[in-house]
């Protein structure tokens, strides 16, 4: 499957999900959070969404337009890049936000979780999805992965698993964030949760193992160690929540 029907896919999975978390289908003006190459934009714009995205990396802007130009042109002006800090819209101007799997590269969750709920019109809905540090687990190398681990140690313990090619990416751009912490940002802002995962899949070996790793040789052993476990079961459900501004 590709990345754009993946986004497509993406699309009409969140269309059900806030029908079945606020009530109804979402509508008016939508803000993509973190829009990547696009593909969900792409997929709201076909349905007749308002919809804008907002991204930070450079590379990913080149796949948006790259994308608009080949598959849905009116989405090229719909792209605003964005330093991580202060949003270029008004207050209140959004009736709902959308954020795939980006917190868990967002080194000041504060700062955007403010811009976001600053843009919300009351009433506005928040559907939000992470790696959740608790789930023992991340999504990228799609491998378990010790909660907290020191990012000292991260590339070892990524070797130790058989993925060197995710040291460095893992080591750099990877936040830890779990569901309280997001959930005590925005309810401090004045948002309604509506649900949240409260269940998370832990580990309680691999966060006992990993508390002792004082060396890059010991969370070397230790990624090798969960690597002779393969298979393994990734959880059904990471960071979810959806909430309201009030």
């Amino acid at each position: 499957m590709s990345a754009i029907e993946k986004g497509i896919q993406r699309y009409q999975r969140f269309k059900n999900v806030h029908l079945k978390r606020f009530g109804r289908l979402p509508s008016g003006r939508l803000l993509d959070f973190g829009c990547g190459a696009g593909a969900f934009v792409i997929a709201a714009l076909r349905d007749g969404i308002d919809v804008h995205g907002v991204e930070v990396e450079q590379g990913r802007e080149v796949q948006f337009r790259a994308n608009a130009a080949r598959l849905e042109p009116t989405a090229d002006s719909r792209l605003t890049m964005y330093d991580g800090r202060r949003m270029p819209f008004s207050a209140n101007s959004f009736d709902g936000c959308y954020s795939w799997f980006v917190f868990e590269h967002v080194t000041e969750p504060q700062t955007c979780l403010r811009e976001i709920v600053r843009v919300l019109k009351p009433g506005g809905t928040l559907s939000l999805f992470a790696d959740d540090a608790r789930n023992c687990w991340d999504g990228h190398a799609m491998a378990p992965w010790p909660p907290y681990l020191p990012r000292e140690f991260a590339a070892a313990y990524a070797e130790g698993l058989g993925m060197p090619d995710q040291a460095e990416f893992l080591t750099e751009q990877v936040v830890y964030i779990s569901a309280p912490i997001i959930i005590d940002i925005l309810t401090t802002l004045g948002m309604q949760i509506v649900y949240a995962n409260s269940n998370p899949k832990r580990d309680p070996a691999l966060i006992t193992e990993s508390l002792n790793i004082t060396k890059a040789e010991e969370a070397r052993a230790l990624g090798r160690k969960v690597a002779a476990g393969r298979p393994w079961e990734s959880p059904i459900e990471n960071l979810t929540i959806f909430a309201v501004k009030a």
